[in-house]
């Protein structure tokens, strides 16, 4: 064999295997057939194949330019939640006779400030899932806390609550703020009005919940 030849063969196989290692942490070329865009790039791709209206499971990041909820005020009163009938109705036991439930029988409440699509016979988009969010924030025998507004009950004898978990979170905001729920404020109650819109603004410009998919 030429002994040129016998020289360049090795070194060939050497400048070889050190372009293997080296050349994809130096970016000349991407093994996996992406072209050459850096991981910044491959990042971004990956993210345009989420769907616009997706969640992350066990993320609580609120929507940006939500505004910061109140704490749960003093005056709230405790009630066992009994069952939830849809995201904005639900049954509650009040622990005890108050101002602001005048008895501990079984109550029919209606959240104040919000608005959530229809189940049953006249099922709206999103009625299952914003029922659901509410079952989330108030479980069946759950602990939750209740103040009334201006008006304490509607024509239909429902009590028009404010309401808060047992861990602090104001219920009415979290459903707005999840995008399963939506705005109505019907004088004279008013409370918390441009903290909901704000949160309705904010889960809406996030395509969060109902705005993402309806």
């Amino acid at each position: 064999m030429n002994p040129w030849l016998r020289l360049f063969i090795p070194l060939a196989l050497v400048l070889l295997a050190t372009a293997a290692i080296w050349a994809p942490k130096l970016g000349w070329f991407d093994p996996l057939g992406g072209g050459s865009g850096t991981g910044a790039d491959s990042g971004a791709a990956s993210e345009q194949g989420l769907d616009a209206g997706a969640t992350v499971e066990g993320d609580s990041e609120p929507p940006q330019g939500a505004a910061e909820a109140p704490p749960r005020p003093e005056t709230a009163v405790a009630v066992t939640v009994d069952y939830v009938h849809d995201g904005d109705t639900l049954f509650v036991y009040p622990e005890q006779a108050t101002a602001v439930l005048g008895s501990t029988e079984k109550t029919k409440v209606r959240l104040l400030g919000i608005d959530t699509p229809e189940v049953g016979e006249d099922a709206e988009c999103f009625g299952a899932e914003a029922t659901e969010a509410l079952r989330a924030l108030l479980p069946e025998g759950s602990t939750a806390w209740a103040l009334t507004d201006t008006n304490p009950t509607d024509r239909y004898g429902r009590s028009l609550l404010l309401m808060w978990t047992d861990d602090g979170r104001f219920v009415n905001n979290e459903m707005l703020l999840g995008g399963a729920a939506t705005v109505l404020q019907i004088d004279p109650n008013r409370a918390h009005t441009e903290l909901f819109h704000r949160s309705e603004t904010a889960a809406a410009a996030s395509a969060i919940g109902l705005w993402g998919v309806c």
